[in-house]
């Protein structure tokens, strides 16, 4: 691959010493890096919004609101009701079916 130096760090690449070839191989290594890049971006607003829906709960254990009914969830889609009952203490899904109480 032919380039040259310009200033400062910035690279110019002359595209018309790049065979067809290689023009292709640079676009579908530069798919893959968008790919992963998105992929790695929509995980991480997934991320977000966990922690956001996390932090909405936690905002729910108020000693106004203990003994009062709520929805706990069982899976993603099936949900029991129930009473908050204990507001000093939550447990803590860390993964992998350990849970922490905090």
């Amino acid at each position: 691959m032919s380039s040259t130096k310009a200033e400062g760090n910035t690279r110019v690449v002359n595209l018309d010493s790049f065979s067809l070839q290689q023009l292709s191989q640079i676009r579908e290594q530069l798919e893959q890096e968008i790919s992963q890049l998105t992929s790695g971006f929509t995980q991480l607003k997934q991320a977000q919004a966990s922690f956001r829906d996390c932090k909405m709960s936690l905002d729910a254990l108020k000693p106004e609101n203990k003994d009062k009914p709520i929805l706990v969830p069982l899976t993603e889609s099936l949900y029991v009701p129930g009473t908050l009952d204990d507001i000093k203490s939550v447990l803590v899904d860390v993964g992998t079916g350990y849970y922490i109480e905090k």
